[in-house]
């Protein structure tokens, strides 16, 4: 059996070593016949001499070099799509996920005959304001999905080869995982784990904000069928209002302008309008990108037990 663990690296300088350490010693409690691949996503530091700097004395740490930053969702499935493995382990390099959840993950696996093991926060990290926009992200995913996901899932997951030659399969470049990871299937098994805290997240909030647009408009087009109802129920509604405001004046009594009712009226219908061509053009830009064509990510190098590419 070859176990793949499989991470990416942006500003993991400081964790790179201990990663490694830590990894290493759980995996040879499963297996001697492993690798430990890290992809480079435009990491500004010199966590890529770390990693070479490992590679001096244990030639199955393996390197991918991305030319640029693509974001972490699409170098996670570069290095997925490298990995050889029977098994394959993901998490994050800086710890937050600690490298022992493989021998939980395993265990349970092996006991439970499930295709995918993964993380799951019971309780969002974080102050008040992340936990509660944490938990408004996943009411909005999940009431818009098609396939709604676990609430504070964690990228720390144990697949099979199985599931991830599936995943391989979603090509799209307007990537959101954890979507993905639900829609391909499979019996997979969350299990509650601890996540810790090591330091500044990478994600700011627009970060943030960009990722839940994204998440909502590569995952389901629920939402321009939402905005079509909407539409619908506020021209019906308006055509009752008019017929009945038509029928006072004609027969009952006249009504004095209502400005403000007025202003409101436009305003409100003028800012659904723009919300709904906001909404269409969201998903414009998602078709735009994938006709496009183009690589989900540019490998500048590689660094692998056999050569460099």
């Amino acid at each position: 059996m070859k176990l793949s663990i499989v991470t990416t690296l942006y500003k993991s300088e400081r964790f790179v070593k201990e990663f490694y350490d830590r990894t290493l010693k759980v995996v040879l409690e499963i297996t001697d016949n492993y690798e430990i691949i890290f992809v480079n996503d435009g990491s500004p530091d010199n966590s890529n001499q770390e990693v070479l700097a490992i590679r001096n004395s244990d030639d199955k740490v393996k390197l991918i070099e991305l030319s640029r930053n693509f974001g972490h969702h699409k170098a996670v499935m570069t290095g997925l799509r490298y990995a050889t493995g029977d098994y394959m382990f993901l998490l994050d390099s800086d710890l937050e996920e600690e490298p022992e959840l493989l021998t939980i993950f395993y265990k349970k696996m092996s006991e439970q005959n499930v295709d995918v093991v993964f993380g799951v926060q019971k309780t969002r990290k974080g102050g008040f304001v992340e936990r509660i926009t944490g938990k408004i992200f996943y009411k909005i995913f999940n009431n818009l999905a098609d396939v709604p996901i676990e609430e504070n899932i964690l990228m720390a997951r144990l697949m099979n080869k199985q599931y991830v030659e599936a995943l391989k399969d979603f090509s799209e470049r307007e990537l959101f995982l954890g979507g993905v990871f639900a829609l391909v299937g499979y019996t997979q098994l969350p299990v509650e784990v601890k996540k810790l805290g090591k330091g500044t997240s990478t994600y700011s909030t627009r970060r943030k904000l960009a990722l839940l647009v994204n998440a909502i408009t590569s995952s389901t087009k629920n939402l321009l069928i939402y905005v079509f109802y909407l539409g619908l129920i506020i021209s019906f509604s308006s055509f009752v209002f008019t017929m009945y405001y038509l029928i006072s004046n004609l027969f009952y009594k006249d009504y004095l302008d209502g400005w403000t009712s007025l202003i409101l009226s436009i305003w409100f219908l003028s800012g659904l309008i723009i919300l709904s061509v906001g909404i269409l053009g969201i998903y414009l830009s998602k078709i735009f990108e994938e006709t496009k064509q183009r690589p989900l990510t540019i490998i500048k190098k590689i660094y692998d037990e056999a050569n460099t590419k």
